[in-house]
């Protein structure tokens, strides 16, 4: 009798889709994980694949945790798309909320936007969230205290807490409403630095008084 073989597989990208997903990992990039469960090297991709995501999860959302159990953030995107080669992901409508124990979360969104392991300024590597497009970033305080920044561009790193644009933006909060070329805030402590340029002064107005000050 012949024995029957089974063709080798045809280089393909995986792809894996969920409906609704959660997951609990170490970072934005542990979405990898899903890509090579036995731990082996994929086959090599045709050219046509090549920018193809290596997974992607729709509607999905990604949850981390610190060590002691107490929740760091939670991503919620229409789309995550994983591209394991650059270390990246790509996100479609994303939603950040970054938590801390001494103060209310902040919140992030954007309509597009990619996370990226990097080099962080101690040598470590650390994630970079980038988000684009009709960018706002929020912390309601309580007791009618907010602030609100809108812009069209925003880096974050969320290991550390810090965030920045260099696009010109709008603050507004309880009291004051300011615009500025560019700024720099501190996650943790709420302390924002502004920026101007030739093309925009930082343009302050203070409530309730409606006083206007220009810092050049």
């Amino acid at each position: 009798m012949a024995e029957a073989r089974s063709a080798p597989p045809t280089p393909h990208r995986t792809l894996v889709k969920w409906g609704v997903v959660v997951v609990a990992v170490a970072g934005f990039a542990g979405i990898s994980m899903v890509l090579s469960p036995t731990g082996e090297d994929p086959p090599a991709l045709p050219p046509e694949l090549a920018d193809e995501p290596d997974a992607f999860v729709e509607e999905g959302t990604i949850t981390q945790y610190r060590d002691d159990g107490t929740l760091n953030y939670r991503l919620r995107a229409e789309l995550i798309s994983h591209f394991d080669d650059a270390g990246r992901s790509t996100l479609q409508a994303p939603v950040l909320e970054l938590h801390d124990d001494n103060q209310p979360p902040w919140h992030a969104a954007s309509g597009t936007g990619e996370i990226q392991t990097v080099p962080g300024p101690t040598g470590m590597d650390e994630e970079r969230v980038a988000l684009r497009g009709d960018v706002s970033l929020r912390q309601d305080r309580g007791g009618g205290a907010f602030i609100r920044i809108r812009t069209e561009t925003l880096t974050m790193f969320p290991g550390r807490r810090q965030a920045h644009s260099e696009q010109a933006a709008m603050i507004e909060t309880d009291t004051v409403s300011a615009r500025a070329a560019g700024f720099e805030v501190d996650l943790a402590s709420g302390r924002l630095a502004l920026f101007s340029s030739t093309d925009q002064r930082v343009s302050i107005v203070v409530q309730p008084h409606q006083q206007t000050a220009t810092l050049r």
